[in-house]
């Protein structure tokens, strides 16, 4: 192959195809992101004043952080594969009047409250024989804390219709009236069986983990100010039925709710994201600001005052239905990272209704406490709780190794060695 790769052959090959890029899409973009260049600059982005290094806080609070991590084939068992998920909570306190800054609680105290951490969840199905969407809902009804389906389901469709629908009587006579028996349980809110892949399945195990783990944050005497997910707040709708493709969907509305009424401030960062031409974006706010600047940049919608951005008009999930992204930067040492919130309460706690220049002080007092919480110089400028539950919950792969070789000594102890658990093309030396 080596001496395929190393051609002039091979390099002309890629001189066409990033010309075509160039061609193609890079010019369509451009065009899409001058008509956005000027509202950008003058309207969305914005820079504030950090807290000072020796402030001390009127009230010290506490951050939550949950982060999830797992592998896809802990063991394959002929046609099944077994599943490993590991989630993480970490709390963390602000503590302004001693010198050992957003401290994380120690472990037995945060064990009393949501149980042993990190936590292990395991599945498995076939994948054959028809059992993907039985299994996984299984899966999902074990993991999840909240049992009672119905009133799983009913805050997305309190949100989602902006209160029309509060109940299930409140069904009637709309378009999801004839939906409701497919409401009331698990297995049937998992509307995309025919695409349950391994990954899929994968995906979907660990956002409900990780959603579990929050809810049990929210539930418990913890009462963070802010609660730190690990990814954005994206619901996948199901395009004919018009509610979630996938209960993580509900599951996510239900903790944006219980969020709300528990004063908690729920958000999702990613440092890896598709926001397009976050590059652009971060260029200009030096450019405006200096090279130093901490700035964020508001991610409107179509239901915002002025519309959406023309750059992701064709994203079908940015910004994520009934959430509000942001795109920020704390540290010009690393890429902008994404920032969701709820929607129905960052109308209720940040935008202000025709008044623009209120709305944009709330959202600077918002990154002032997020920035104030991203200060530790290993991971500066990325919230510390959420550092911190990474690493905790992060399989190494020392960590899959050691967990695949107890696997085995499980199964010997139980005489099971006769079923093939080698691992998928470990055979022919591939």
């Amino acid at each position: 192959m080596l001496d395929k790769i190393l051609t002039e052959k091979f390099r002309r090959t890629l001189k066409m195809v990033f010309t075509d890029i160039q061609n193609q899409q890079d010019r369509r973009d451009e065009q899409e992101f001058a008509k956005d260049e000027t509202r950008i600059k003058e309207r969305l982005l914005d820079t504030f004043t950090p807290y000072p290094s020796d402030i001390v806080l009127e009230n010290d609070y506490r951050v939550a952080a949950i982060d999830g991590s797992g592998t896809d084939s802990l063991m394959t068992l002929d046609d099944i594969r077994i599943h490993l998920v590991s989630t993480s909570i970490i709390v963390v306190d602000t503590n302004t009047r001693s010198e050992n800054l957003f401290s994380p609680i120690e472990r037995k105290a945060l064990e009393l409250e949501v149980g042993d951490q990190p936590h292990i969840d395991i599945h498995w199905h076939s994948g054959v024989r028809n059992d993907a969407r039985d299994k996984l809902a299984e899966t999902l009804s074990n993991i999840y804390p909240l049992k009672d389906i119905a009133s799983l389901t009913l805050p997305f469709f309190q949100d989602f219709t902006r209160g029309k629908i509060t109940s299930f009587s409140d069904f009637a006579e709309t378009e999801y009236e004839k939906h409701i028996p497919r409401l009331r349980e698990m297995e049937f809110l998992i509307s995309r069986e025919q695409l349950l892949t391994n990954p899929i399945v994968h995906e979907e195990i660990r956002k409900t983990s990780e959603y579990a783990a929050a809810r049990k944050v929210l539930m418990s005497d913890i009462q963070p100010k802010y609660l730190l997910l690990d990814g954005a707040l994206s619901v996948f709708m199901h395009f004919v039925r018009h509610y979630p493709s996938m209960p993580s969907g509900f599951l996510l509305r239900d903790l944006c709710t219980l969020a709300r009424r528990k004063k908690t401030i729920l958000c999702a960062v990613s440092k890896n994201h598709t926001i397009p031409f976050a590059h652009r974006i971060a260029g200009m706010a030096r450019d405006v600001f200096g090279d130093n600047a901490k700035w964020f940049c508001h991610l409107p919608s179509s239901e915002d005052p002025e519309g959406g951005l023309h750059i992701y008009d064709d994203r079908t999930y940015i910004p994520p239905m009934l959430a509000v992204p942001y795109l920020y930067s704390f540290s010009r040492d690393n890429r902008p990272s994404r920032i969701d919130f709820d929607r129905v309460w960052w109308l209720e706690n940040i935008f202000v209704p025709g008044d623009p220049g209120a709305t944009r002080a709330n959202e600077k007092a918002l990154f002032a406490e997020l920035e104030f919480m991203s200060r530790d110089a290993r991971w500066y400028g990325y919230p510390v709780a959420l550092a911190l539950a990474h690493e905790s919950c992060k399989l190494s792969y020392e960590d899959l190794r050691l967990a695949k070789e107890v696997c085995m000594d499980v199964r010997s102890e139980m005489n099971l060695e006769r079923r093939d658990a080698q691992p998928l093309r470990a055979d022919y030396d591939l």
